[in-house]
């Protein structure tokens, strides 16, 4: 495989910040500490200029095209490890990216959220590689010790990536919680802070999933919307819908999770009692924009 092609060219991230970034943005880009292991790149993989580059595209979309608005950043740790978690929509995951938008754009100095991404990312050619410079791991336990002690923030969808192909009829319903980000947050000592996020919901529809085709690919779905595949690639831009997240106040995981099933089972609830919570004062602060109240 040629290896320009798996690699963001060196000054095309420098290029786009400089032409789509304001200076305050470019400042809080800078402010980023990238601890270089050795070539440019951290232990994980993440690239400065990869990360300038998914970072001037997330904030066109952030601003611009769902015009996100959010609450309760002060929830997140200044510095130091933590678990953010909360709900998963949309059929593509533009949920997670303007979360990590919003995070990087609230926080200072900067947050990176690091997500644990299911594993099929990784099989598909050169997608793998672009999440790796952008700071995303596979999602397995070894690499969320290694984030969490080098003390970064931790981003889960504990519904799994089935809840991006969520039909209509299930929106805004939760999914079953996994319960792995609650054992290794009591395993670290590490605080779990819930977000609910409202419009993703609405971007896409998923009204069919190619089953048999999704597991030739072995992935999770191949989906069927009111656009895709009739549109071709075009299909699948979603609407211009506004994004509302909501961060909730941190939660303590109490450690007998790592020996009781049934303490595990009450906190992986607390969890995600929380996300549901935040997702109705998202659907409020919602109801408010569209009246003009807010």
């Amino acid at each position: 495989m040629p290896e320009a092609l798996l690699h963001v060219p060196e000054d095309l991230g420098r290029r786009l910040a400089a032409r789509i970034l304001p200076a305050s943005e470019r400042v809080r880009l800078s402010a980023y500490a990238l601890q270089d292991a050795g070539l440019g790149t951290d232990a994980f993989g993440t690239r400065k200029e990869a990360l300038a580059a998914a970072y001037a595209l997330g904030y066109l979309l952030h601003r611009y095209y769902f015009r996100v608005r959010s609450t309760g950043h002060d929830a997140i740790p200044t510095r130091g490890a933590a678990v953010l978690a909360g709900n998963h929509s949309g059929v593509l995951p533009f949920d997670a990216m303007m979360v990590a938008t919003d995070v990087f754009r609230n926080t200072w100095p900067p947050r990176l959220v690091r997500y644990m991404v299911d594993y099929f990312v990784y099989r598909v050619p050169y997608l793998g590689v672009f999440f790796r410079g952008v700071g995303q791991v596979p999602g397995t336990r070894a690499n969320f010790d290694g984030l969490v002690r080098e003390g970064h923030v931790v981003g889960v969808f504990p519904e799994g990536a089935a809840a991006l192909g969520k039909p209509a009829h299930r929106r805004y319903e939760l999914y079953p919680f996994s319960h792995g980000h609650v054992e290794l947050a009591a395993r670290h000592g590490v605080p779990v802070v819930p977000f609910g996020l409202v419009g993703a919901e609405e971007q896409q529809h998923m009204i069919a999933n190619l089953a048999p085709l999704a597991k030739l690919l072995r992935l999770p779905y191949v989906p069927v919307t009111t656009t895709f595949p009739w549109l071709g690639p075009l299909g699948l831009l979603p609407k211009p819908v506004r994004y509302f997240i909501e961060y909730g106040a941190p939660i303590t995981i109490d450690r007998a999770v790592l020996s009781s099933v049934r303490v595990r089972e009450r906190e992986v609830e607390r969890v995600r009692t929380a996300v549901r919570d935040l997702i109705r004062r998202g659907l409020a602060a919602r109801d408010a924009a569209a009246q003009g109240r807010s």
